[in-house]
């Protein structure tokens, strides 16, 4: 496909490299030109200095022939007045990052009056992702599918745990609605057979429905969230704190700027709101901070987030969720170190190429949903079995799949299955696939030739 990008920040680098990654026609536009240079020769794309919402420079970039436009600077008004001249110039769809909460109307929402294909919101996002982190405390990571029925969670097995040395046929035996489909162990992923083993230190990553995952996370630890601490007054934290309005949670909030402090304070009467430096050891230790179940780290700066995490963690905190933005920073630290780490970048990303998936796909089958969970290494998708899909009708144990896939679940009629060897595939189903394989764009992808 050929799709144009607007915007050469940390998310359009990021959806430069996926989307050469799957091959399609990229050209991006920035106004900077050493940033333009920089990310053309790397990646090899066609780049075009200039403000993406000028006439001129669209024309240049022949917008008219144009698949998909995507526009993605740090301003909204840029990005969405470039989508809507794109659109009238020909473009097929359009995509624009809006992040101001004034945007967060209506109007954007449910009636789309500038006819976006897609509006994406990273810090909107992250904030969703982190709400659910609160709901499943002992989990690293979770995903929803099919409108939450069915979920997939990551949780790192401790010394001790009651999953030590279970093979995943016992476990299969004791939880039989619950899926382990995949483990990190000392960096290296695997999809599991029924003789592996989950040894202390394992990150597992499994799914189910809802009330069984409800239940296994119990099963694991019980624990629950009652209070916590957030440092860092941005978008995500405003976003946050109107997700969680309505929750049963004793909220504090630490921000160093004594204005943004103040407008958080009036709008949010229900949180405590407290000016200072929350990477401070001296200043947290005296906001007790080693009493709250939950931290969330959230400045705008990667550094500072890391090293007020790593504090946090020799304190014991129950939850501790660290916003780091800069992929690079996720291989030069040690992440066993974290509770859980939420990179807005790579969330936004993920929501734009499940839409660019979805456009590439055949008639017969759609891709409905993609996650992509231990760091990018496994991707985890959502089909649906159309009418003219060769899938239909056939056991699971008749298809060759590639290697490193694994059907966890099959939602048929808003009931998820968690399949054997003997289950078909019926037109209607929605099946969620965990792989090790990336760039899958299409469901026959998952089958050996």
């Amino acid at each position: 496909m050929r799709i144009i990008v607007v915007g050469g920040g940390k998310v359009g680098t990021a959806l430069c490299r996926s989307l050469v990654e799957e091959g399609h026609d990229v050209i991006l536009i920035e106004e900077k030109e050493a940033v333009l240079k920089t990310i053309t020769k790397h990646y090899d794309i066609m780049g075009i200095v200039g403000n993406g919402a000028n006439f001129k420079i669209l024309e240049q970039a022949d917008v008219k022939d144009c698949d998909i436009f995507i526009a993605i600077t740090d301003k909204d008004e840029v990005n969405m007045i470039a989508a809507v001249l794109a659109k009238k110039m020909g473009a097929k769809e359009t995509i624009v990052r809006v992040r101001n909460p004034e945007y967060s109307n209506p109007y954007f929402k449910e009636k789309n009056f500038l006819g976006f294909s897609l509006v994406v919101n990273p810090e909107l996002l992250t904030a969703r992702y982190i709400a659910n982190s609160i709901d499943f405390p002992n989990a690293l990571s979770v995903e929803h599918f099919v409108n939450g029925r069915v979920m997939l969670m990551e949780f790192k097995v401790t010394d001790g745990s009651k999953l030590c040395k279970m093979t995943l046929s016992q476990f299969r035996q004791k939880f039989s609605n619950v899926v382990i489909c995949a483990i990190e162990r000392q960096g290296q992923i695997i999809i599991p057979d029924g003789e592996a083993t989950i040894t202390t230190g394992d990150r597992i990553f499994v799914t189910g429905n809802r009330v069984e995952m409800v239940l296994f996370h119990n099963f694991v630890k019980a624990k629950t969230i009652k209070n916590m601490m957030i440092i860092g007054a941005g978008r995500i934290t405003y976003y946050l704190l109107n997700i969680l309005k309505h929750a049963k949670l004793h909220l504090k909030l630490i921000e160093i700027n004594s204005e943004r402090a103040e407008f958080f304070s009036q709008e949010f009467p229900n949180v405590h709101v407290v000016q200072g430096d929350g990477t401070v050891k001296s200043f947290l230790l005296e906001e007790s901070v080693s009493s709250f179940d939950a931290v969330a780290t959230l400045t705008g700066v990667d550094e500072e987030n890391i090293i007020a995490s790593m504090f946090l963690e020799t304190l014991g905190i129950q939850k501790n969720i660290t916003k780091v933005n800069r992929t690079s920073l996720l291989e030069i630290i040690d992440t066993d170190q974290f509770s859980s780490i939420v990179t807005p970048k790579s969330i936004a990303v993920d929501s734009m190429m499940h839409f660019i998936r979805g456009r590439v796909n055949a008639q017969d089958s759609n891709l409905d949903a993609m996650h992509h969970v231990a760091n990018g290494q496994i991707e985890t998708l959502q089909f649906e079995i159309r009418a003219k899909n060769k899938m239909a009708g056939k056991t699971l144990a008749s298809l060759k799949l590639k290697k490193d896939v694994l059907i966890a679940a099959i939602i048929r009629k808003g009931k998820p299955i968690f399949p054997t060897g003997d289950d078909v595939f019926e037109v209607g189903d929605k099946i969620v696939v965990v792989t090790l394989l990336k760039n899958v764009t299409h469901i026959y992808d998952l089958l050996a030739r």
